[in-house]
């Protein structure tokens, strides 16, 4: 499944998501952009890449690619490229906590990157000026389990928990990942654990392509729902996003929606020759519009429409994406 670069989506979709079938129809996953509100005991959480890799980001680098939204007008010429990224994100998560502070650590700390460092919990407020440097022990390694560990056992009864993972590069224990997940997925499935997402952002020129190891390996996590190994029917765990691509911080929560969240009362949905396209399941978008749309549409369509009954349209191009 190719992903759409966020600065080509329309800004009010979340994301979208494209797949190439054996019979050569185009498979769509898109979600509606929508802020989680209401929830209560949610909890979020920031986890910072600490591998030794990272270095150049906290320090002293004129080659490193950050986005606009997420530029110090105030930054020294010694540029961290981490600091405002962190700043930006653990006070806008600590918006959609219940505590109104973001539990923030440092990952992939340490001997074989498998230790964590912690920072704090970081509110609107706090965030502003928190000292993002870098931990004390530098990792030799990525490792993103110890960090999904830590999150799941501090907010285990939380009803709703999200947390962020920045990194600069390839994940050393990715299976161990996808086979946890698994099991997170199954329990959320289950009744035994809350709604919980994993959203990863990559900051860096390793990111830079979209075709590079580092990216597709966020790929993978992101496409786990679908996964014949790993993958648990219903339960999509992991959203991944490039800093470079991100135009408004809203993205983050581009899969925090449902199939069953409807958002207008009717709705066509049609190809770029304005043929109806084919919802999965028993969906017929003229009885609702969900947050979360899945349907196919002929492989040489180069874009789909959604109207709603005042007419307004919303024409989002997928011409840019190679699935």
């Amino acid at each position: 499944m190719a992903q759409l670069s966020q600065k080509l989506v329309h800004k009010s979709l979340g994301e979208v998501n494209v797949t190439r079938t054996d019979n050569g129809t185009l498979k769509i996953k898109t979600t509606v952009l929508m802020r989680p509100s209401g929830v209560e005991n949610s909890q979020t959480g920031l986890a910072l890449d600490g591998s030794f890799s990272m270095q150049e980001m906290y320090g002293h680098s004129e080659d490193v690619l950050v986005d606009s939204i997420f530029a110090d007008d105030d930054a020294a010429p010694a540029f961290n490229a981490v600091q405002p990224v962190a700043r930006k994100i653990a006070a806008y998560l600590s918006n959609f906590d219940s505590d109104g502070g973001t539990s923030t650590i440092y990952f992939a700390c340490g001997k074989q990157g498998a230790e964590l460092e912690t920072i704090g919990d970081l509110t609107a407020d706090n965030a502003k000026t928190a000292a993002i440097e870098g931990p004390k022990k530098w990792g030799t390694g990525t490792r993103i389990v110890p960090a999904m560990q830590h999150f799941l056992h501090l907010y285990e009864n939380s009803p709703w928990l999200m947390a962020l993972i920045i990194t600069d590069g390839l994940i050393d224990d990715l299976e161990e990942a996808k086979a946890l997940s698994q099991m997170i997925c199954e329990d959320m499935r289950d009744g035994k654990r809350g709604f919980t997402k994993f959203v990863v952002i990559g900051l860096g020129k390793d990111f830079k392509d979209a075709n590079s190891p580092a990216c597709k390996a966020l790929e993978s996590l992101d496409d786990l729902d679908e996964d014949p190994i790993y993958g648990v029917d219903g339960q999509d765990l992991w959203d991944y996003k490039i800093a470079q691509d991100m135009t408004s911080l809203d993205q983050i929560f581009a899969e925090v929606v449902s199939e069953h969240t409807i958002i207008a009362r009717s709705a066509q949905v049609t190809d770029s020759f304005g043929m109806p396209v084919t919802p999965e399941g028993d969906y017929n978008y003229s009885d609702g519009l969900p947050a979360l749309l899945r349907f196919t549409m002929p492989a040489n369509s180069t874009s789909f429409t959604i109207t709603l009954p005042n007419g307004k349209q919303l024409v989002q191009d997928i011409s840019g994406i190679n699935a």
